[in-house]
């Protein structure tokens, strides 16, 4: 179970996701606008699922103001689809990028991948051929 954060100004993709994700166990909150977000709460998140065209402020600009302060994983879930943007959006901090229409299966399975990878151990040691280093000491 993880907490997750849906940022979309379309109502029926909000319930959409809400909807699909519950289904797996996750607590969802939605929003329709990053203006309704108190900025300082972020890190309650365990993953965050940003749309980039939005009316107050974009995803683009909410992910760059945000991505110094949060650790969890950013998925843009947005209906650009030029190459450009799923690069930049990427360049900018996102984790992954979903184009729409998009499949609530697909999403799935990429939000559960992501949170497996969170869940994973970091290693602290490196090994090169004899010589091992602990990144922690």
């Amino acid at each position: 179970m993880a907490k997750i954060l849906v940022i979309d100004d379309e109502i029926s993709i909000l319930e959409l996701i809400k909807n699909g994700l519950q289904k797996d166990g996750h607590i969802v909150s939605c929003f329709s606008s990053v203006n309704d977000i108190s900025l300082n709460k972020l890190n309650i998140y365990d993953l965050i699922i940003l749309d980039i065209m939005m009316p107050e402020t974009d995803g683009f600009s909410f992910c760059k103001k945000i991505r110094s302060a949060v650790d969890c994983p950013i998925l843009f879930l947005s209906a650009k689809t030029s190459e450009n943007d799923i690069t930049y959006g990427l360049g900018i901090g996102a984790d992954d990028f979903l184009t729409k229409p998009f499949r609530i299966q697909e999403l799935r399975a990429r939000i559960n991948a992501h949170l497996r990878r969170e869940k994973r151990e970091h290693h602290t040691c490196i090994t090169f051929d004899h010589i091992r280093i602990n990144l922690t000491s």
